[in-house]
């Protein structure tokens, strides 16, 4: 049941490594304004950065709830109205009874319809879970009756309007916020969101350049944000790289794709990533996809077809993982020696193919 090499993993071979570390690296700073949370779950695994340096610049010291766990996951086990959304979304519940025990003046989660547009697809939302869970929190969550519960509407695709809304919003939960620190905070957020993605992608340039030279597969592990969260991937990315490979991410490469028409019809955010990274794999020779996949997430079923039709058609071999409350990783390590073993097998070919020729 061990893995197959028993390598250590440093954390220099795995952006998912990386990725946690940026995150956790912003600290609340003392504010005049009072304590803000926000749950670490879901979209806030990308836009942390963003929401941190926004209230932080607005005098607010901001806190997010501690890293994902089973503990966690149980202490908010009971608001869950339905079984049948994925463990994502689920364990925000438990992030909200951790933030309700902080002492914080108010909880900030907004409802986002749209994401930030890539130009990657034909639109850009959040699914139906992402976009609106505040509103099942705020339903659900008997801590959220004890506290102030932001979660109105925002976008962060225009700009423009982004400041008018979050201004109109700030107004009727605090005094003395003007429109001009609401502007320049806003501008500092999205030059450190895109600073944020920045260094991701530049993280992912240098493991895959320092695995080609060591001649290390590359991995794309590839799902949304939130897969990074240790509760939710079960320690995949880590498991990976004791196999010997390289971890990087969907969002790391996405953006070296031009965009490109696909069958279905592309108007999801992270899943315009998804396909624009299998389509990427296909032109590398040494780079492979996994796909994490929640069980519960109804718009899986489009995206598992999608992509194994990009990479097939690429010449790729699709592996899926399907990962859940469920933290025996037995099944996950059979999968991944069978794909090993199997590119294995199609190197011996192409050498031996080579040799003929």
């Amino acid at each position: 049941d061990r893995p197959v090499t028993g390598r250590a993993d440093s954390g220099g071979w795995n952006l998912y490594e990386y990725k946690r570390k940026l995150i956790l690296s912003y600290k609340p700073v003392k504010g005049f304004r009072g304590k803000i949370g926000m749950p670490l779950c879901l979209n806030f695994w990308e836009l942390y950065p963003f929401w941190y340096t926004f209230f932080t610049k607005l005098g607010f010291a901001v806190y997010h709830s501690p890293l994902s766990s089973r503990d966690l996951y149980l202490k908010g086990q009971g608001s869950i109205p339905s079984d049948t959304a994925c463990f994502p979304a689920k364990l925000a519940h438990g992030h909200i009874h951790a933030l309700s025990r902080l002492g914080l003046d108010a909880i900030f989660y907004p409802c986002m319809t749209y994401n930030i547009d890539e130009g990657l697809g034909q639109n850009h939302y959040n699914c139906p879970v992402v976009a609106y869970y505040p509103e099942v929190l705020a339903g659900n969550c008997p801590e959220l009756q004890r506290t102030t519960f932001i979660y109105d509407y925002v976008g962060l695709h225009r700009p423009k309007d982004f400041k008018k809304k979050i201004y109109e919003i700030l107004g009727k939960y605090f005094d003395g916020i003007s429109r001009r620190e609401v502007e320049e905070a806003a501008e500092a957020a999205y030059a450190e969101y895109a600073r944020h993605m920045q260094q991701i992608r530049d993280e992912g340039e240098r493991i895959i350049r320092k695995a080609r030279e060591e001649g290390r597969r590359i991995i794309v592990l590839a799902g949304r944000p939130y897969h990074v969260d240790p509760e939710v991937n079960h320690g995949i990315d880590t498991l990976i790289t004791r196999f010997g490979a390289a971890v990087i991410t969907e969002d790391s490469i996405s953006n070296r794709v031009e965009k490109f028409p696909t069958t279905v019809l592309n108007q999801w955010t992270y899943h315009a990533r998804l396909y624009a990274a299998a389509k990427y794999c296909c032109s590398q020779p040494d780079m492979n996809l996994v796909q994490l996949v929640s069980f519960g997430c109804g718009v899986d079923a489009i995206t598992t077809d999608e992509t194994r039709e990009i990479l097939q058609e690429g010449g790729k071999l699709y592996t899926q993982l399907k990962i859940d409350e469920i933290t025996n990783l037995g099944a996950v390590r059979i999968r991944l020696r069978s794909l090993f073993a199997a590119l294995e097998e199609q190197d011996e070919k192409r050498a031996n193919a080579k040799k003929e020729a």
